[in-house]
């Protein structure tokens, strides 16, 4: 099993030490690529720590994205 490959990633500063990042990565069998969502902190060393993430189809992104426009109203 290999390691999954990383095309593109933001990071997304929540407040304190918290963050979020959104990644568009490539699973090791080299399967469609995934984006994936997590959220997590920093320690006092600036180390990332990870509490969650969630993966999905790029092809889902429409669906995300009316979520996101359907909050803000």
């Amino acid at each position: 099993m290999g390691d999954w490959k990383l095309i593109k990633q933001v990071e997304i500063d929540a407040g304190g030490n918290n963050f979020i990042e959104v990644s568009l990565k490539q699973p090791p069998e080299g399967e469609n690529n995934l984006i994936a969502i997590s959220k997590g902190w920093k320690t006092p060393q600036g180390e990332k720590r990870y509490k969650s993430n969630i993966l999905f189809s790029p092809d889902k992104k429409k669906e995300l994205i009316d979520v996101v426009k359907a909050i803000e109203e």
